[in-house]
């Protein structure tokens, strides 16, 4: 039998007792907590009162201090554009001066006379057609069409009258057609000396003329010798079969290269297809002429709806509820919104524009956009020709026939897998002719080494120009291979004409990361990791030099060269390297959506602060909407790398530019500010703030000409929003 328990058992009484102290005590807690959270949040809407004052002090201060910000900055720039616009209009107007005091006899390409003076005698003139009178014409013709490319190019938007630009527009043409001409009237003057430059050993014509600007690879068939199948200038620099059919003719090859491209541009794929947009006529108004009406922007609403009598009642009933309100009411609702209106900046008003739009390419499947792709390493001419009479020798005399006036005669060959009269008449008749078979039309296979200072990121497309449609299309080429350690381009075409290697314009679309980092004054380096290559480009005055890649052989002729920045921009694109984005790139690559005025006025405030600050890319810049812009900066007074810790974060919008407490390696974005900065207007005045005092004398003495080198570099990257 177990032992009783020691413990007394409660009464029905004692339990009541204690379970009305546990009530008791319970509802006293609840009390407490209640008058502890009432405490809690008294206390927090007494710290939101003065949070909000404070708040409302400090945007009244920021909006103070941005006003007076902005006004600085704005005559900053206009200080500097105007320079830069008095300096650009010197420096033309002493170029026309130069150009009418040139006592050469050149003809002025801008002056009507003069040039269809030049090109009339220049085609009249057929008697010195060698190639060595010619190469140095055509040069000068070059010079010239370069010389109004340039004007165009250089002259500002608008101070050349349409029809004037038409006019020079049709003197390029006429130039390069001059071009041509001569050309081929000196490719006709080799091959009617066939026979005194014809090769020893293999008894046919093959020779080479070279200028800085234009190859010319010329083979005639002198032996008419059928087991000849092919042939290879020296240096492999173009290879090509010899079809037996034109072994046995008065054929011969001309591979014509030129370092220009002068007929892109005829296409209408070359220029961009903006949108025209239709602008719908303005609703007829009723009332007064002249009324106008205030926006919301300026403080008060005029806006009409569909039903003018009923805004008009409207207005009328807001007006009589006015007038049946007491004075003193009227007067606190007043100064209510006067106290409450915050004042109104100019550049608040000024509209972000909405992006351009642009039509899509609609040619047929052959045809090639050349918004997408260009043209690079020049054009090639791959014609077949018919070989001329040769001089005979009689006595002490030599007989030459002249065709009046001399030409080149080029024949037709279309292979026989796209000709197909040709492939019906072969299976009509090779039962009755056997020997059809042997005059077939195969396809000529084409060796062609590519140049040197010609960067391809991958295989080049292979086009053909079309002469009466003036495009690029991609039909007739078979077997097309590229060799990138050898630089050497096989195909087979089936037809004889101009052709081009292609490269698409954005292959180097999106970038990766940048970054620009000062070197000194008026001396920064801007580096861009594009999608395929590496760049680096110093900046120093007015002038830009490539640093790197360095182990690349197609821009050793850039590497170390400091060169304008529109030069530098043209030499980098012709070499294949195109890491500056057209009006209309968007439609083509992924970007990103930014404000358009913020992103083109941080270019402008990181020119203008470049001697001092570093500025690089941030992953966050990309999470973010459009209206934040996102980036490291760092001040940076020795030219040494910057560490982690070095670089801080910054959000710029179009009304604030603010120094962020996170970093770039945060797991999670934040808005809130970094403890003892301000707000500040523009990234100009952050970055004086932040730097110490020989920084900030360094922007100050930064020269106006370095300021805009970088702004118009950076401007056309448009790494923001390509990154």
């Amino acid at each position: 039998m177990p032992p009783k328990s020691g413990k007394k058992k409660l009464t029905k009484a004692e339990k009541d007792k204690l379970k009305q102290e546990e009530d008791e005590r319970r509802l006293q807690e609840e009390e407490e907590e209640q008058k502890k959270k009432l405490e809690e949040e008294q206390a927090k809407a007494e710290r939101e009162k003065v949070e909000a004052v404070e708040r409302k002090r400090l945007e009244a201060e920021e909006s103070k201090r941005r006003k007076a910000q902005l006004e600085e900055l704005n005559d900053l720039i206009d200080k500097h554009s105007s320079f830069i616009r008095n300096q650009e209009d010197t420096r033309r107007k002493n170029a026309k001066w130069e150009r009418y005091m040139r006592c050469n006899g050149s003809a002025d390409p801008t002056i009507a006379g003069e040039i269809n003076t030049y090109i009339n005698l220049e085609r009249e003139d057929t008697a010195r057609s060698s190639i060595e009178e010619i190469l140095p014409k055509c040069r000068h013709t070059r010079e010239l069409i370069e010389e109004l490319e340039f004007i165009i190019s250089d002259t500002p938007e608008g101070e050349i009258k349409e029809q004037e630009l038409q006019r020079y527009r049709q003197t390029i043409s006429e130039l390069q057609q001059l071009v041509n001409e001569k050309l081929d009237l000196a490719s006709h003057d080799v091959t009617l000396k066939a026979t005194h430059l014809m090769n020893s050993e293999t008894l046919n014509l093959q020779s080479v003329f070279h200028d800085d600007q234009v190859r010319l690879y010329i083979w005639g068939n002198l032996s008419r010798n059928p087991r000849i199948k092919s042939f290879e200038f020296p240096e492999g620099a173009i290879a090509f079969d010899i079809p037996k059919l034109l072994t046995l003719t008065d054929a011969g090859y001309r591979c014509l290269i030129t370092t220009y491209d002068h007929l892109s541009y005829l296409s209408k794929s070359f220029y961009p297809r903006k949108k025209v947009v239709e602008e719908a006529p303005l609703p007829e108004q009723d009332g007064e002429p002249g009324a106008e009406e205030e926006t919301k922007e300026g403080g008060q609403q005029g806006e009409e709806g569909e039903d003018g009598e009923g805004a008009d009642r409207e207005n009328t009933e807001d007006l009589m509820a006015m007038l049946d309100k007491p004075d003193d009411e009227e007067e606190e609702k007043d100064d209510k919104t006067v106290e409450e209106q915050p004042e109104i900046i100019e550049d608040d008003l000024v509209k972000t524009p909405e992006p351009d739009d642009f039509e899509d390419f609609d040619g047929d499947e052959d045809m090639i956009d050349l918004r997408a792709f260009r043209p690079l390493g020049g054009i090639i001419h791959f014609n077949l020709f018919q070989m001329p009479p040769q001089p005979k020798t009689v006595k002490s005399w030599t007989i030459t026939q002249n065709p009046e006036p001399p030409h080149l005669h080029l024949m037709d060959y279309i292979a026989d897998e796209v000709n197909p009269q040709a492939q019906v008449l072969k299976a009509q008749n090779t039962d009755d002719d056997p020997s059809i078979k042997k005059e077939e039309r195969p396809p000529i296979n084409v060796h062609l080494k590519v140049r040197e200072d010609t960067f391809f990121f991958e295989d080049p497309l292979l086009a053909r120009w079309d002469e009466k449609r003036l495009v690029w299309c991609q039909d007739g080429f078979q077997d097309t291979t590229f060799v990138e350690e050898t630089r050497r381009l096989s195909f087979k075409t089936c037809y004889f004409g101009t052709f081009a290697l292609l490269q698409d314009v954005h292959i180097n679309m999106p970038f990766q990361s940048w970054e620009v980092r000062p070197r000194g004054l008026n001396h920064c380096l801007f580096t861009l990791i594009a999608a395929i290559v590496e760049l680096e480009i110093e900046v120093k005055d007015t002038e830009c030099c490539l640093k790197a890649p360095l182990d690349r052989s197609e821009v050793a002729h850039l590497r170390g060269k400091w060169m304008p920045l529109a030069k530098f921009r043209t030499a980098l694109k012709e070499t294949g390297i195109n890491i500056f984005p057209n009006e209309d790139s968007h439609k083509y690559v992924t970007v990103q959506d930014k404000n358009a005025i913020a992103e083109q006025r941080l270019y402008q405030q990181i020119g203008l602060t470049a001697s001092t600050m570093a500025y690089s890319w941030s992953k966050w810049n990309g999470e973010q909407e459009a209206s934040k812009l996102i980036i490291q900066g760092a001040p940076q007074m020795v030219d040494e790398p910057l560490t982690e810790d070095d670089w801080s974060l910054f959000m710029i919008t179009r009304k604030r530019s603010m120094k962020l407490r996170m970093s770039e390696y945060d797991e999670d974005f934040s808005e809130d500010f970094a403890e003892g900065t301000e707000f500040h207007a523009d990234m100009y005045h952050m970055a004086l703030q932040i730097a110490p005092e020989q920084g900030q004398k360094r922007i100050k003495e930064s020269s106006i000409d370095f300021a805009n080198t970088v702004t118009e570099l950076l401007k056309s990257t448009r790494f923001l929003i390509y990154s």
